[in-house]
């Protein structure tokens, strides 16, 4: 699993974690009315702290890891493909939530999105320490949004 990993900056890491930034930064710069995600956190600092740790580490893991194996074009793989489909699925989200279109479907498809991205990056870049931190990171995220956006019994 850890053979063929390098410690080198990734171009496609970046172009990910920059993609997939940008609308958080907007937001914090120029939150919306409504903000149904003003003060969303969890009231565990295990799962608060856990979302945020795993979160940095994605950044991290993302923006240094490579691996030398040969491996097709990212750009024209199949995951690659996929990780921008999910950024721009989450981009369209964004869009909508800056339009005041805010009901559960969407603030929970911007909660999977950025986890799925990351997941589908790390197996482009053939890094699955990217993608198990990104499955780990989904659980995390899903915790903080079901404490603030329950979904209820049918």
């Amino acid at each position: 699993m850890f053979r063929n990993i390098r410690i080198r900056f990734s171009l496609y890491g970046l172009l990910i974690v920059l993609l997939q930034s940008l609308p958080n930064i907007i937001w914090v710069l120029w939150p919306p009315t409504p903000n149904a995600f003003a003060g969303n956190a969890s009231s565990s600092p295990f799962i608060e702290y856990g979302e945020h740790i795993l979160g940095v580490a994605i950044v991290v893991l993302l923006l240094f890891l490579v691996s030398s194996a040969k491996r097709q074009k990212i750009m024209e793989s199949r995951w690659g493909i996929a990780s921008l489909v999910f950024i721009a699925m989450y981009w369209l989200c964004w869009m909508l939530y800056f339009a005041g279109v805010q009901p559960y479907p969407v603030i929970y498809a911007m909660v999977i999105l950025p986890p799925f991205a990351f997941f589908s990056a790390g197996i482009a870049v053939r890094v699955w320490l990217i993608s198990v931190a990104s499955t780990a990171f989904l659980v995390f995220h899903i915790l903080v949004a079901l404490e603030n956006f329950p979904i209820m019994a049918f």
